[in-house]
């Protein structure tokens, strides 16, 4: 296919532009945290005769909402994978720091109107033993599955010797594949799929994910060509899908395109593109920064033409439709920071930034490099260039955080150090009709990722007036009274699997 020919001769931008060598540290980040309103995008791309137009299929928001996962081996397979509750680990082993770990689950209404639990409240708690006659200060690393999307709610509060502390995050790298979006062929992106367990054992065992998400983000010193489109002007009064689009010529082997803001765009022969956008009207709620970014030759000129509606096409032109041009010479690390800029705009509440602009902008550097134009292979899904897509999805995609603190233990004594944090419960849709609508799963892995050694591992069940218990290897016995289990460490995943009954019924 000819749109397949152009995009194989692009692949190689990465090698030629990326100065991989200047990196900066902005993986660190240690911030007060605000609420961020859910984000429902989708990119609409439009046909045009006589182009080869591709679909885009934007992935919900939110984490994964494929069915299922192979391997899970004990448990359920849950439509909706909330992720493991990992153990706490030192960033170097240390022999003489040995731990127990308590994990204490607490079922209790979120707040008086809710009629039935969702999700639980848990207290991960350690406490460190340091067994040497000489006072030690480690750094201890707990990690927790989230995307930046739901960071507010999902971030651990750790507290050291009973005081809260403001820890460093650092954030895992995306691990999942693409299978089932965009095809079969695109699941073998990377092994490590995060719709169960085994999927973050698979990612976590060897080290080498934990080192990336502590390692520096790659900076995108590319020298870029960016056209600003401002000073919209259309009779949306009347035609209210009105639309503007740009069209010009390129050599594919010597120019790369990203765009940011625009809603549609075709691919014809000979180097043909036209990118397209609704002209803003103050009402449709969409960014009104619209920008190309060219990496490589410049696209010399081109033609601006106003269209009654998304079809790009002849006869469906229309007068009245104009905007200013404006180009500019950058760096592509710059406008990447600007786009990010735009985003949280556009999507935070109250215009706050839930991680700061650097970091965020560092994560979506990583997934350009990694799955984007400027990698040596990525899926079809990012070979449009559409800077929206990347930014929107490095924000929703599951991956593994971590946050970094010192403990300090004085000779032959013990810290206590805990973890306070909401856990989603892993589930099936209701509209599927499963048998496990209405099941909460919740997890728990001993020993993956961690370097401590413990002594003993319990568990605990508090408020359990409103679940109960269908599936478990815990040992729990709600009905006699066994609320409280002592678990074996080297049972590397433990489960337990609840129904919940309405605080209204008799």
């Amino acid at each position: 296919m000819k749109e397949k020919k152009v995009f194989d001769a692009i692949t190689d931008v990465r090698q030629e532009y990326i100065e991989e060598a200047a990196t900066t540290p902005l993986k660190r980040q240690s911030i007060a945290w605000k609420k961020w309103t859910a984000i429902a995008a989708c990119a609409v791309l439009m046909l045009g005769l006589g182009s080869v137009a591709l679909l885009q299929n934007m992935l919900p928001l939110g984490g994964n909402s494929g069915a299922g996962g192979s391997g899970h081996g004990e448990g359920s397979i849950f439509m909706s994978y909330a992720g493991p509750l990992f153990p706490l680990t030192l960033a170097q082993a240390d022999h003489d720091i040995s731990a127990t770990r308590n994990i204490a689950y607490d079922f209790a209404l979120a707040n008086e109107d809710d009629l039935r639990v969702w999700g639980s409240e848990v207290e991960d708690s350690y406490t460190l033993y340091n067994d040497s006659a000489v006072e030690k200060t480690v750094t201890a690393i707990y990690p927790f599955a989230s995307s930046f999307q739901d960071l507010e709610k999902l971030m651990p509060t750790v507290t050291v010797g009973g005081q809260e502390i403001v820890p460093s995050l650092y954030a895992g790298g995306y691990s999942g594949g693409f299978a089932g979006a965009m095809g079969e062929e695109q699941g073998s992106l990377n092994p490590a799929r995060l719709d169960s367990w085994e999927g973050y054992k698979a990612l976590l065992q060897d080290g080498s994910y934990q080192a990336g998400a502590f390692a520096k983000y790659p900076v995108l010193n590319v020298p870029v060509t960016v056209y600003t489109f401002t000073d919209f002007e259309a009779p949306t009064e009347e035609y209210p899908a009105a639309t503007q689009a740009i069209s010009f010529t390129i050599d594919p082997n010597k120019t790369t395109i990203l765009s940011y803001g625009f809603n549609g765009g075709e691919i014809g022969e000979n180097g043909f593109r036209r990118y397209s956008y609704f002209v803003p009207d103050n009402i449709r709620r969409e960014t009104e920064t619209k920008v190309l970014i060219v990496i490589g030759d410049d696209i010399g000129e081109y033609t601006l033409q106003g269209y009654k509606n998304g079809a790009c096409e002849d006869g469906n032109g229309l007068e009245g439709v104009s905007t200013t041009v404006i180009r500019s010479e950058e760096v592509l690390s710059d406008v990447l920071g600007l786009l990010v800029a735009d985003f949280f705009r556009m999507y935070g509440e109250d215009n706050s930034l839930t991680v700061s602009q650097e970091m965020f902008s560092g994560a979506v550097s990583e997934f350009m490099l990694a799955y984007g134009l400027l990698s040596d292979s990525g899926p079809d899904r990012y070979q449009w260039g559409r800077m929206d897509d990347m930014i929107s999805e490095a924000f929703s995609f599951d991956r593994v955080m971590y946050l970094s603190f010192e403990v300090t233990i004085p000779a032959g004594e013990a810290v206590t150090v805990k973890a306070d944090m909401h856990k989603q419960p892993s589930f099936d849709f209701t509209c599927t009709g499963s048998d496990n609508v209405g099941v909460q799963g919740y997890d728990m892995v001993t020993r993956l990722g961690s370097n401590l050694t413990l002594r003993e591992l319990t568990a605990e069940l508090i408020n359990t007036e409103l679940i109960e218990i269908v599936r478990q290897n815990y040992g729990f016995d709600l009905t006699n009274g066994i609320d409280r289990v002592t678990l074996d460490p080297t049972t590397e995943h433990y489960y337990f699997e609840i129904r919940t009954v309405d605080r209204n019924e008799p």
